[in-house]
């Protein structure tokens, strides 16, 4: 499978939270976790991941606005809606 058939796809976790994939974190070939999102918008300014950094005040918003409904999710829990 490759990665774009992967990004947007919906998925809904055990605790019924549902979004989209907005990335993945892969180790060689092997994916082994997914970065749910609900927005569509802020995936795509890359800052759903904590481990970005940028200048503080988008450091900011990222983490008041788009890091809030944001999981990481291992690639064994992903349940993608049909």
């Amino acid at each position: 499978m490759r990665a774009s058939e992967l990004i947007g796809r919906r998925v809904r976790l055990a605790d019924g939270f549902t979004g989209k994939v907005a990335d993945l974190e892969v180790d060689g070939t092997e994916v082994v976790a997914v970065i749910v999102v609900r927005g569509a918008w802020g995936r795509l300014l890359g800052y759903e991941r904590a481990s970005v950094r940028g200048p503080w005040i988008l450091e900011t918003f990222a983490r008041a606005v788009l890091r809030r409904d944001s999981r990481r999710v291992a690639w064994s829990d992903v349940r993608f809606e049909p």
